[in-house]
């Protein structure tokens, strides 16, 4: 149950790490640093690249619905088909508790009554529209969750349910039957709190915070898509912090070197800018139509790719620019997305939160470098000048300075873009995998080592 090499690290060259503890004094805040944060001079390279698997019951609390239909078949999202078969890889006794819906599944639902996902056991969630279903259905949530994780003996679980999170439950339950509990953070949609918002949603916000941080500082291991989480959840000298940045590219996708050149060989005229996402506010739509508006847009065009509320905003602003910007809709991810992203210069980022988007090292896997905000979970994995620009985050001014940098230098950009598609070639999907099974496989073993001679574990049965 090795975790693989180990090495020393700066967390943008890592695949993974785990975060060693320094309790930084209060006279090192000119470092960007709390006291008793996380130190980044402390981090651990774990990176491997073979998948060890794991036997023991192992119960996995996800938000992400499964759909039933009249026959009673099992359909699920193509991309949340794509990272179960990866978790089928190595997690050899799996189930899955989440959501059910009572649906006909759409054109690019994937049957999980095939292999390999035939091998999957599941419990069936109730899936709540509102506060009031979920107070009424709470009894029946609370005696499976209570089941589910009684017959395991590892339970992952996130925080991304609606109205009542998987993780509320699952870790308490999972800690009072000494279970393992690993927790995972790659976003934070409850933080996003908007000038205006109403002071009863700020103080939820705040709860949920508060909910959440407690959950994870017992949890046994802890996983973050930025280091930046780490800091804001966990207590100064948490133990058991590990920082993986997310991706779901893999190597068919990527570019290869010849290949970049080539793309790039092409782009000639306006230099040409991508946003694509959901379009709202959290996601700094807002900062980028007003950056849009202070820019001057000779030689510069932009496309706006996605849905949502403010999806209205950007075609009323498009249609005051002469076609220099233009609103599309959203893409099917897969080749056809990739093909539309190779043909950009550069890609806008300009989230206002922390969370690490997908579509970094979907840029960077097409040579396309990232002008984003200098949010942590952007930061994690974007360096200014060499694989693309950051500003600061909710300033549409710092950002239409960024944008009219880009126009000025494509050259500059064609070189972040091969930077950028160099660092992609270790952060597959695939990878983060493999990464995540050393490093569940190894805590595991040391837990099952403490717990034989402490106060023991009740094991499941395999």
């Amino acid at each position: 149950m090795a975790s693989g090499p180990q090495s020393r690290c700066s967390s943008k060259s890592c695949r993974a790490y785990e975060l060693g503890i320094s309790t930084v004094s209060d006279t090192s805040h000119h470092s960007g640093q709390r006291a008793g944060s996380l130190s980044v001079a402390s981090e651990t390279e774990i990176e491997n690249d073979k998948m060890t698997d794991i036997s023991d019951p192992y119960l996995l609390s996800v938000c992400v619905p499964i759909k039933i239909d009249g026959d009673g078949v099992r359909w699920c999202d193509e991309l949340w088909a794509k990272d179960l078969a990866l978790h089928i890889d190595y997690i050899k006794n799996l189930t899955v508790a989440c959501p059910r819906i009572f649906a006909a599944p759409s054109k690019t639902d994937v049957s999980l009554n095939n292999s390999p996902f035939n091998r999957l056991k599941f419990v069936d969630l109730p899936s709540p529209r509102n506060h009031l279903e979920a107070i009424a259905s709470f009894p029946e949530l609370f005696s499976k969750m209570w089941t589910a994780i009684r017959a395991a003996n590892i339970v992952h679980t996130g925080f991304g349910g609606w109205p009542i999170s998987e993780g509320w439950l699952a870790v308490p339950m999972a800690k009072i039957q000494q279970k393992f509990v690993i927790t995972y953070i790659e976003s934070s949609f409850w933080r996003s709190v908007p000038t205006g918002t109403k002071w009863y949603n700020k103080i939820r916000a705040l709860v949920i915070e508060q909910i959440n941080k407690l959950c994870i500082n017992i949890a046994n291991l802890r996983f973050f898509t930025s280091s930046a989480y780490a800091n804001d959840f966990l207590r100064p000298n948490a133990p058991r912090a590990y920082v993986a940045p997310a991706s779901w590219i893999d190597d068919a996708t990527r570019l290869s070197d010849s290949q970049a050149i080539e793309e790039w060989s092409k782009k000639s005229g306006e230099v040409r800018l991508l946003f694509a996402g959901r379009l709202t506010k959290e996601k700094g739509v807002e900062v980028l139509l007003d950056a849009i508006r202070g820019t001057n847009l000779s030689n510069l065009s932009i496309a706006i790719v996605g849905a949502g509320p403010l999806k209205v905003a950007c075609e009323n602003l498009a249609r005051t620019t002469a076609g220099q910007v233009t609103v599309l809709e959203p893409l099917r991810y897969g080749p056809e997305f990739f093909s539309l992203l190779r043909g950009f210069d550069a890609v806008i980022i300009p989230s206002i939160s922390d969370e690490q988007p997908r579509i970094i090292f979907d840029a960077f896997s097409q040579a396309v470098p990232v002008l984003g905000t200098d949010t942590g979970g952007i930061r994690e994995v974007v360096e200014t000048e060499l694989n693309g620009r950051l500003c600061s985050p909710q300033d549409a001014e710092a950002l239409a300075e960024v944008l009219l940098w880009a126009a000025k230098n494509r050259s500059a950009l064609r070189s972040m873009g091969l930077s950028a598609l160099n660092k992609s070639k270790k952060f597959t999907h695939r990878a983060m995998h493999e990464d995540r099974s050393n490093i569940i496989s190894k805590r595991y073993a040391d837990f099952l080592q403490e717990t034989a001679f402490g106060r023991g574990i009740t094991r499941a049965k395999k």
